[in-house]
């Protein structure tokens, strides 16, 4: 299997490309050559064969006149092959590239735990920086400003066999080991220093950083950093020491550099693809990151006289408790209004639409839903948001089925600009 080559990154290592735009070799689409082409389809059939989810955000074709394509689906973010080239992935909106780009970082903000207080997509250098760079740049600059504070110092406990005696003996150990060496002391000591879990795992990242970036500047930034970080170790159990953690406000300003550094090695909300074939990805689900971005818009922008609701209340289909109903996002008006006409429930759906389609490519089963929760939800106005896309026309943001008092609602939701457009369209919606 080819190794990680660190190259210098030029434009033409970066391959971007829109959701389920097609990768080829000729014929329409984001063509690429013949060296690029192969090192993808190989990366499909061995996480294919190693039953891993590569699958699930590349798919494999292939086209008469065309030949093999392959394409982008479900994630976004970035992926860096083992040439170093990377294959930039940006949702499918309506608008330019530089559009898309801008939406994606809006709505990463909104992500769980995502590091996102110093995010600012306006102030991240060229806009020809690749989006794995982009992350690698926030990293390194919340930890310079953790640097600048101060680092974290901690007491370490140690079991050394010293010819001095400190802290306490440990005599199991004294009589097992130094039964012979009398003038030798097996002891257990605290030792205060920056060698604590935070720093251990910033040290890690810090150090795949240098290993994998192609940008010249960061790498340089990374290395002046990691000098910082001599008094410590570098972490060989991640995952234990992000759960021996405890928030507190002594350590609150850890929280954003550790939240970078839990991207950059291993992150619940990414497809973590790198093993044998050391590729490094940070992609992200576009269901999750739109739901999450829908959901925060609403609560940022709906005041105290209304109840917002993710994930729940829970219902069921049927009086014996089976089919369980879970709606993305329940807003209730708290003010003088009726309960029923208050009430909104909300499903979004990354999912193109297409205006030549039948019923614009909705599922049957996605309404059915639908109208399960008008009725268990005693609700009028349900909502799909459904992402504007170019194929769809511009000018309708509603469509509209309606079956006696129950309205199901399509709206197109434009995710460039259109936060204010969709919380005048919910308030509104009985008034």
């Amino acid at each position: 299997m080819k190794r990680f080559m660190q190259v210098i990154m030029r434009k033409s290592d970066v391959i971007e490309v829109m959701e389920y735009e097609a990768i080829v070799r000729r014929g329409p689409g984001q063509k690429v050559d013949k060296e690029t082409f192969e090192e993808l389809e190989e990366l499909m059939l061995e996480l294919s064969s190693e039953g891993r989810d590569g699958l699930d955000f590349l798919s494999l074709s292939s086209r008469k006149g065309i030949g093999k394509v392959i394409r982008a689906r479900n994630y976004v973010g970035v992926l860096q092959m083992p040439s170093g080239r990377q294959l930039q992935i940006l949702p499918k909106i309506h608008g330019a590239k530089v559009d898309a780009r801008a939406a994606m970082l809006k709505m990463l903000k909104t992500m769980r735990d995502f590091p996102s207080k110093s995010f600012d997509a306006t102030n991240l250098g060229s806009s020809d920086m690749s989006m794995f760079e982009i992350y690698i740049k926030l990293f390194l600059k919340e930890v310079s400003l953790l640097v600048r504070r101060g680092l974290k110092s901690d007491y370490r406990q140690l079991e050394e066999n010293v010819r001095f005696y400190k802290g306490k003996m440990n005599f199991a150990r004294q009589l097992t080991i130094n039964h012979v060496h009398k003038e030798r002391f097996f002891v257990t000591y605290d030792e205060y220093g920056i060698d604590c879990a935070e720093n251990r795992i910033l040290k890690k990242a810090l150090m795949k950083v240098i290993g994998v970036t192609t940008d010249a500047k960061n790498r340089k930034e990374a290395r002046r950093l990691l000098e910082y970080f001599e008094g410590t170790t570098e972490s060989h159990e991640v995952a234990k020491d992000f759960s021996s953690i405890f928030d507190s406000r002594k350590n609150g300003h850890y929280q954003i550099p550790l939240g970078w550094a839990r991207l950059l090695l291993n992150d619940s909300n990414v497809s973590n693809t790198t093993g044998s074939l050391n590729v490094q990805s940070l992609l992200f689900s576009m269901n999750q990151l739109f739901e999450s971005y829908i959901a925060k818009t609403i609560k940022h922008h709906f005041d105290e006289k209304w109840d917002i609701s993710l994930k729940g209340p829970v219902e069921h289909l049927f009086d014996n408790g089976s089919f369980r109903l879970i709606p993305d996002i329940v807003v209730k008006y708290q003010g003088k209004r009726d309960g029923r006409l208050g009430t909104r429930i909300i499903d979004t759906k990354w999912k193109v639409l297409n205006h030549g389609n039948s019923n614009f490519g909705i599922s049957s089963s996605d309404m059915y839903q639908m109208f399960a929760y008008a009725k268990k939800y005693s609700c009028e106005q349900v909502v799909m948001i459904y992402p504007l896309v170019e194929n769809l026309p511009n000018d309708i943001r509603d469509i509209q089925y309606t079956d006696g008092d129950i309205t199901v609602h399509i709206y197109l939701f434009d995710c460039v600009n259109g936060e204010e457009d969709l919380v005048c369209f919910l308030q509104g919606l009985d008034s």
